[in-house]
């Protein structure tokens, strides 16, 4: 079993505890502790999270990210360690008695904590101190939408990041404000840009289990184009330390396929197409107007049952917003190699599917923008007062 000891904090009476749970969450977790900071120097702030909360300067508990996995399968394999974290992060909360706590994303552990601080009579519903405010909402506008009463009981104040989420929690009395997406903030720059000859950026994701089940196939499909003379650099993207040294593995077993890998967080990665799971790089590229192509698969027992569960025509939250498939998706057993090098080689070669991933990129824009006075440091700054 994993060890789990929260590092001691220098503030005697903290402010605000946010907890985030994995790669993105931690991302727009960072971006938002950042400014909170800079406008509100006073307030004594700690996080659970990863490498981008710690390195805000907070008073930083927790790698949770490290542990994060996605499916049925991976949690039950992990179900004692996250049992345990949530009994010492209630622990720790009941003891220092933050004004509030910020959970972002990562529902399936962040609600139940919640419940928990509920039934103990520390969060403010369950007639504590202590404001539970949650920071992106769940994707019950995909599956599990009766969670929407499980969120509207136990926590106080809901921020959005896509405009038609609040029509969800409308038979809830919950308090729902859309806060804008973070890649639209003035200071926020894109990761990747748009070169028509640019490389072939890979992009197989955060979590350990379907990047294993990704890469090799995103591999393959290079190995595809190699035959009809596609000879383009080819760059993949990692997060961390574990997925490189994942992805390096993979990658020695395709001697004939040399890649640069490069860490998230780099500025300005050209991209000619980008090869992708669906996640926050993938909205990234969307928003940069890369022509892409969606590749996912899974542990079956996960898939099988996210394909009853799930009610969305589509995975890429860009084809979601904008109704229509932007950008092509093979999922699971479609995610064929030769399928795949198909729509790869209609991006790298027909101009109006470049064009078109332009003039998307700019409709993202203005749906995902909100009104200046609604961002998330106010919002959150709310439960500080």
């Amino acid at each position: 079993m994993h060890k789990i000891a929260f590092n001691e904090i220098a503030a005697e009476f903290p402010d605000l505890l946010v907890i985030a749970g994995e790669y993105s969450g931690d991302e727009h977790a960072a971006t938002v502790v950042k400014k909170l900071k800079a406008r509100y120097p006073q307030y004594n702030i700690c996080a659970i999270g990863g490498d981008n909360l710690e390195k805000t300067g907070v008073d930083f508990l927790f790698n949770l990210v490290e542990f994060s996995v996605v499916g049925v399968a991976e949690v039950l394999r992990n179900l004692s360690f996250f049992s345990k974290f949530l009994k010492i992060t209630c622990d720790w909360i009941a003891r220092y008695q933050p004004k509030a706590v910020c959970f972002v994303d990562f529902p399936g552990l962040n609600l139940r904590i919640a419940k928990e601080l509920f039934r103990r009579g520390i969060s403010f519903k369950g007639g504590g101190k202590v404001k539970l405010y949650h920071y992106i909402s769940p994707q019950i506008w995909a599956w599990k939408a009766k969670r929407r009463f499980v969120i509207a009981k136990y926590i106080d104040a809901l921020g959005t990041i896509f405009p038609f989420e609040g029509e969800c929690y409308r038979d809830t009395a919950l308090d729902v404000q859309f806060l804008g997406h973070p890649f639209l903030e003035e200071d926020y720059e894109l990761p990747v840009h748009y070169i028509p000859d640019g490389p072939i950026l890979l992009l197989p994701g955060s979590r350990k289990a379907p990047v294993r089940k990704i890469f090799p196939t995103m591999l393959d499909t290079i190995k595809q184009l190699r035959k009809f003379g596609e000879m383009r650099e080819v760059v993949a993207v990692y997060p961390d330390d574990d997925i490189l040294g994942g992805l390096q593995n993979i990658s020695k077993k395709y001697e004939n396929i040399s890649i640069i890998f490069i860490r998230s967080g780099a500025k300005k990665i050209p991209a000619g197409v980008a090869l992708m799971s669906s996640g926050t790089m993938a909205l990234n590229c969307a928003l940069a107007g890369v022509p892409s192509v969606i590749v996912y698969r899974a542990n079956i027992f996960t898939y099988g049952l996210a394909k009853m569960l799930v009610k969305v025509k589509f995975l890429h939250i860009a084809n979601i917003l904008l109704n229509r498939e932007s950008a092509r998706e093979f999922l699971q057993f479609s995610a064929k190699p030769k399928l795949i090098c198909h729509a790869v080689r209609d991006c790298l070669n027909d101009p109006e599917i470049r064009l078109r991933a332009q003039k998307d990129g700019e409709e993202l824009r203005q749906i995902l923008s909100a009104d200046a006075q609604n961002d998330a440091v106010s919002w959150i700054q709310n439960a500080l007062l």
